[in-house]
């Protein structure tokens, strides 16, 4: 079970039996649909989904009613890993209403831990704590002040460079239109970009 998710723990701490055994039975295996809501804005969001196949997004509208994509979920090589875990943390630490929609792209299949249970394993293990504060680093923060800047203040053309140094198969794997949406750029200039660089 969840063969791939020890193996991206154990790149950093090593996991005995016993220990992945106490972990894996405090998770639940989900299948979903595309065209499924996962969550809804509004919502307390207080669990974390590792997935093990499929696509997915989180995503807020603005007043107008435009969706625009934040994150992107998928099984794959990354720079960061945010793409293996779906989650709200700030929305579950302070309690409040997630900011974001997720929903299910294609068929789907999730590994999920509640976390409150994740903060009881952490708390117990100097190796989890250990882990966390790692993952909290190199997947979190790092990774979504990264993103902020690029929204912020890259060209259209640093975005999609910035999209395959840190995903280097995700036109592979998620549709352009969806990526598009994730780079905040049209559809169209993607696709002119991507025409470029095969020139």
């Amino acid at each position: 079970m969840m063969r791939y998710l020890k193996h991206m723990i154990e790149h950093y701490v090593d996991v005995d039996e016993e220990e992945w055994s106490r972990f894996t039975t405090q998770c639940t295996k989900k299948v979903m649909k595309k065209g499924e809501t996962v969550h809804h804005a509004g919502d307390i969001f207080s669990q974390i989904w590792f997935i093990k196949s499929g696509l997915a997004r989180s995503y807020f509208t603005d007043l107008s009613g435009r969706d625009f994509t934040w994150q992107l979920y998928f099984r794959g090589s990354s720079k960061h890993g945010l793409n293996h875990f779906m989650d709200d943390s700030v929305s579950y630490y302070e309690q409040q209403g997630s900011m974001l929609h997720f929903e299910i792209l294609e068929d789907a299949v999730f590994y999920i831990i509640d976390l409150e249970t994740l903060d009881t394993l952490i708390s117990e293990e100097k190796k989890w704590e250990h882990l966390a504060r790692i993952w909290l680093h190199d997947t979190y923060f790092a990774a979504t002040y990264k993103r902020v800047i690029s929204l912020m203040s890259e060209s259209a053309e640093e975005k999609y460079q910035r999209v395959l140094q840190e995903y280097p198969k995700i036109f592979n794997q998620v549709k352009s239109y969806h990526i598009a949406s994730y780079l905040g750029i049209a559809p169209q200039t993607l696709s002119k970009l991507r025409k470029n660089e095969f020139k």
